[in-house]
């Protein structure tokens, strides 16, 4: 062993020797020269960039993915007011209390009894809660041979006829199937990003896809949920942009996503892909501060992450930020991106992309229907089809429970029976709308559960908070609407649950792609009426692994019933404190608009923003959404006694029958769009090119002599036609005179005629 002397110099410790430890008070420069120097080496090491000894799993990448300073950004300022939990809590305790006094009022015999009733109900639970008696609950059903199925599928599919595929899509090159990320000659920063988060091996979306991006094709792929997505678009673009030009910085990718927080997944996943990389990266959504996103977006990022609506108030709005060096559009969801609520707004952002670029669509349920593709001006495409768009994942084990018609108001109490008894952790109960899963967050949380509720009417704080809780295990049970049902990477979900049916089959698939990921297995339980038998045979029809039957008992529904009716006062309670503390968040915003405008400050800012559409084409254009099979919209409806939605949402049949109601009349649409014929046209993208304001300049076509007098009718342009047609008759008169023939008027058959 190794020692300093007192004369600067290292000698050897013998195993007698009395070792004597410097004081700390010490302040000699020889003993002070050396640890100066370990102190120097050691911070080199540190801000060395990576440390080696950082292990990357992905559990690491879904929890970065909710980083804070998202959160700190959408955190709002004021008055701070309970939560929904904390209210939930505090009946819970006040009911607690309740109970306690009346216990105690009761006789001693009255008590003896009332305690062997209780340890018969404990009883009774702990027997419901056992293994056995949930396993004897599921029945097989008789499911037909898939293998029919596909083939009949197949025969649809050339009725169709595959002509315009064929005219339309560009046959893929052949690829060798590559079995790590070193045979795809991606660069050097890249593998050592991909290392780090232990992606070694492509899934097979993404050895198709990133040898076919790289050469510049345009692509629609469409594969599972959870294979990879997103590394299949990112990786490709990434590569190319590390041999971009050494000149200004621009924008030369743009991202769309529909919804905010797949927005925010797809930027934590290209910050780690891009970790070792210079490639900087903007996210563009809504519930964030827009004066952040300006600056940000004022600095020429190279890759912009944007919804739709967000990116066109900041092309409108932001200064120096446009589109026209857009190299490669991406649509994630594409389906979304394409139906008829982002029709507008899309038509608004390609206007403004420039004409030669690189298009992308993903997604688990595209389309391959050239209407709805030829509105991107794709300009032969690849067609990437690694599984069927209505394919699920092949570790779910799918499950359904049947509502006999008399019983749709039972759904709220089956809920809470599989909640509380089966799936007690990692569950995701998707519900129609957003009215019913905060009413099921009230009823959940009365019932002790740990309940977290995702949809429109949050905040963008409460949405990012909820999905922060729920990924980190802080909450068992997320109640969600279908802005939650695509492309997020929730880790270790094992259940999902279906309120009642979803729209169509392709919100099924994205519903049930919430589990089973990345080769794990899981199961999803749907609640199926008489109504909604049709969509639960197709699914059948096309299921690879048999569907499975569960059946709730009827005493065990029967009891939660019963604890839903008792706790409607509660219920109430808890909405009459929300609003009124709604009413306070309402004053303080009027308080602070009114404060604003006195300074002058923010009110101008706000007044100053467009819109590339004014407020009647707004009006129009949701009118035409709101549109169904009747051509009549909901309001015009219910004065005509279709719905009577309000007479129904007193009961829980009521409340139910508004849930399907709802989901018939969008099928019913989509149905509708579906079998009405597209022109086969694209976006004119030369129209307005260069000017971003939104004005639009029309292209005029030249117009020959001959039309153009053929068309005037205006009466100067016919005196002009008579004068001329009479100057030219004199003409011919004088030169008859000078040669002495017969003149035109003078002619004999021209009179008689």
């Amino acid at each position: 062993m190794a020692a300093y002397r007192d004369d600067g110099f290292v000698g050897t410790i013998a195993e007698d020797d009395d070792i004597s430890l410097p004081s700390e008070d010490t302040s000699s420069d020889e003993e002070a020269v050396v640890p100066k120097q370990k102190l120097k080496k050691k911070k080199k090491k540190v801000n060395n960039g990576f440390s080696t000894n950082f292990q990357f799993d992905e559990k690491a990448v879904n929890n970065h993915f909710w980083a804070d300073d998202f959160i700190e950004a959408a955190k709002p300022k004021g008055i701070v007011t309970s939560t929904l939990e904390q209210k939930i809590a505090k009946i819970r305790r006040e009911r607690k209390k309740k109970e306690s006094k009346e216990e105690e009022k009761v006789d001693d015999a009255e008590k003896d009894s009332s305690d062997s009733k209780t340890e018969q109900m404990s009883d009774d639970d702990s027997d419901l809660d056992s293994d056995v008696e949930t396993n004897k609950d599921i029945k097989i059903d008789k499911i037909r041979n898939k293998t029919t199925s596909e083939k009949r599928l197949e025969r649809e599919k050339k009725k169709k006829g595959d002509d315009k595929e064929k005219n339309f899509f560009e046959d893929a090159p052949e690829v060798k199937q590559q079995s790590s990320f070193g045979d795809m000659n991606l660069s050097r920063p890249l593998l050592k990003a991909l290392n780090a988060i232990k992606f070694t091996t492509p899934t097979p979306i993404q050895s198709k896809t990133i040898p076919i991006a790289l050469l510049g094709k345009d692509i629609c792929a469409c594969a599972a949920t959870g294979t990879g997505k997103t590394g299949a678009f990112m990786l490709p673009v990434l590569e190319r942009l590390l041999y971009k030009p050494k000149e200004a910085p621009t924008t030369r990718v743009l991202v769309l996503v529909p919804t905010r927080e797949l927005g925010v997944q797809v930027q934590s996943v290209t910050k780690q892909l891009c970790q070792f990389a210079k490639v900087d990266s903007v996210l563009a959504v809504g519930g964030l501060d827009i004066k952040l996103q300006e600056a940000a977006l004022r600095k020429g990022p190279d890759i912009v992450i944007a919804t739709p609506g967000r990116l066109i108030d900041h092309l409108h709005n932001a200064p120096n930020f446009s589109l026209s060096s857009i190299e490669i559009l991406i649509l994630d969801e594409a389906d979304r991106m394409l139906d008829e609520f982002f029709e507008e707004q899309m038509k608004e952002i390609i206007r403004m992309c420039s004409i030669s670029r690189q298009t992308m669509l993903f997604s688990a349920t595209m389309t391959d229907e050239v209407k709805d593709l030829a509105a991107v001006s794709l300009k032969n495409p690849v067609k990437l089809f690694i599984n069927e768009n209505t394919d699920v994942a092949y570790n779910l084990r799918q499950e359904f429970i049947r509502i006999r018609p008399n019983s749709e108001g039972d759904r709220e109490a089956i809920v809470a029976a599989l909640c509380s008894r089966t799936f007690h952790d990692h569950c995701i109960v998707f519900i129609q709308t957003k009215k019913q899963a905060h009413r099921m967050h009230i009823i959940l949380g009365l019932l002790g559960l740990n309940v977290s509720e995702l949809h429109g009417n949050l905040s963008q704080f409460q949405r990012l908070e909820a999905l922060r809780r729920f990924k980190e295990g802080q909450c068992d049970v997320l109640l969600a609407t279908d802005l939650a049902a695509r492309g997020l990477d929730i880790p270790d979900v094992k259940t999902v649950i279906n309120f009642t049916m979803p729209n169509t089959l392709k919100h099924y698939v994205h519903r049930v792609g919430r589990t089973a990921r990345a080769g794990r297995s899981g199961r999803s339980v749907t609640l199926v009426g008489e109504k909604e038998r049709k969509l639960l045979k197709e699914i059948v029809k096309r299921a690879k692994q048999p569907v499975k039957s569960r059946v709730v008992p009827v005493d065990v529904i029967k009891k939660y019933s019963d604890k839903i009716e008792g706790m409607e006062d509660d219920v109430e309670r808890v909405a009459t404190m929300e609003l009124e503390e709604k009413e306070l968040r309402t004053s303080e915003n009027q308080l602070n608009r009114a404060k604003a405008m006195l300074d002058n400050s923010r009110a101008t800012d706000n007044q100053k923003r467009v819109w590339f559409q004014n407020h009647k084409q707004k009006m129009q254009s949701k009118v035409n959404q709101v549109l169904d099979k009747s051509g009549l919209d909901k309001k015009s409806k219910r004065k005509k006694g279709g719905g009577n939605f309000k007479k129904e949402k007193t009961t829980a049949e009521g409340r139910v029958m508004v849930e399907i109601e709802k989901s018939q009349l969008f099928a019913a649409r989509a149905a509708k769009r579906d079998r009405k014929g597209k022109r086969l046209r694209a976006h004119n993208e030369t129209d307005g090119q260069a000017n971003h304001s939104g004005t639009r300049k029309k292209m005029k076509m030249k117009k020959t002599s001959f039309d153009a007098e053929l068309t005037a009718t205006s009466k100067n342009a016919v005196k002009q036609l008579r004068s001329k047609a009479n100057t030219s008759i004199a003409e011919k008169s004088r030169q008859a005179k000078k040669t002495g023939t017969k003149s035109f008027k003078s002619n004999k058959r021209y009179k008689r005629r």
